[in-house]
C-alpha cells in the first residue's frame, strides 16, 4: 500500500515539476525568439516604410521645385 502511495506522489512530484521548469524553459526561449523576430520584422518594417516616405518626399520636393522654376 505505502509503496503504491509513493510511486502516485512520485510520479505527481515528477509531473509538476517537469511542467513548471517546461513552462518557464518555453518561456524564456518564447520570449527571446519574439524579441528577435520582432525586432527583425520592425527594423524591415521601418526600413521600407521609411525609404516609401523618403521618395514620396523627395519627389514631392522634385514637383515643386520644377514648378516653381
Amino acid at each position: 500500500y505505502l509503496s503504491i502511495y509513493l510511486s502516485i506522489y512520485l510520479s505527481i512530484y515528477l509531473s509538476i515539476y517537469l511542467s513548471i521548469y517546461l513552462s518557464i524553459y518555453l518561456s524564456i526561449y518564447l520570449s527571446i525568439y519574439l524579441s528577435i523576430y520582432l525586432s527583425i520584422y520592425l527594423s524591415i518594417y521601418l526600413s521600407i516604410y521609411l525609404s516609401i516616405y523618403l521618395s514620396i518626399y523627395l519627389s514631392m520636393m522634385h514637383l515643386l521645385l520644377n514648378f516653381e522654376f
